[in-house]
């Protein structure tokens, strides 16, 4: 495939998407992944992209834009599988779970199946409809208002719910890391529930994929010190690594 070709696809793809994965790009051109990384590069080069690890975003700014679930749940699949698997060993027979939506937390929720008995409460729609097929769970749904194309309950009703919860574990994903800010949400409303899940919980286990450590997004939801373990992918980089160890924050890497 022509050069010229093959950045016109990529555009696109950075259009559509808001990011895209070199891996990906490769599989859909039938072309090497090296061969991407020289396009990407001198993209970045020319001021059109940002390099992250296994991908890139738009360079227009730090700050990034919240992609619909359906376009989240493709990216990084590979990586949220494993973040997942890991997940689950801080899950014990009998606990009580909080979930916050994402997609992230939705693979997690597909792990489930096989750990008995849990109660579990979301604030996700899609990662509810997953549950609801497991006998061994014992499930609740935070009610409220549902944010179209992100598939999670917010607003009055979920905030008065989680007011009355209590839960040894909450699981959540984050739209944004920031070593100043902490943990970060595009939607206000998410970081509303979002607030509520932390302080429901006695532990708060964060899962997020490599590239939340390149944005940063609207909102706070509460800084580092609040959170007890993050888990996140070995595509990481080790620069932020090493500052999660500096700040203290347990880091579990897979």
């Amino acid at each position: 495939m022509q050069k010229r070709k093959r950045m016109q696809i990529i555009r696109e793809e950075l259009d559509k998407n808001g990011i895209i994965s070199i891996d990906d790009l490769a599989k859909q051109l039938e072309i090497s992944a090296s061969t991407i990384r020289r396009d990407i590069a001198e993209l970045e080069e020319n001021h059109v992209v940002r390099r992250i690890r296994g991908g890139a975003i738009p360079v227009a700014n730090k700050t990034s834009h919240e992609l619909p679930f359906s376009t989240r749940t493709d990216i990084f699949k590979e990586e949220k599988a494993r973040i997942a698997e890991a997940a689950k060993q801080f899950v014990h027979e009998n606990d009580t779970l909080i979930l916050g939506a994402g997609t992230t937390t939705l693979a997690f929720a597909k792990t489930l199946s096989d750990l008995k008995p849990l109660y579990v409460a979301t604030s996700d729609l899609m990662s509810a409809l997953e549950l609801s097929t497991f006998s061994n769970i014992e499930l609740t749904v935070l009610g409220g208002a549902l944010r179209h194309y992100h598939h999670s309950i917010t607003g009055y009703f979920a905030e008065q719910m989680l007011s009355q919860i209590h839960a040894d574990t909450a699981f959540m994903g984050v739209d944004a890391i920031d070593f100043n800010l902490g943990l970060m949400n595009f939607s206000t409303e998410d970081v509303a529930v979002n607030k509520l899940i932390i302080k429901a919980a006695t532990q708060t286990v964060i899962l997020c994929d490599h590239s939340k450590f390149d944005s940063i997004a609207f909102a706070n939801i509460c800084g580092l010190e609040r959170i007890d373990v993050l888990i996140t992918g070995r595509e990481a980089n080790p620069v932020y690594l090493d500052r999660l160890q500096e700040l203290g924050v347990k880091t579990l890497v897979v």
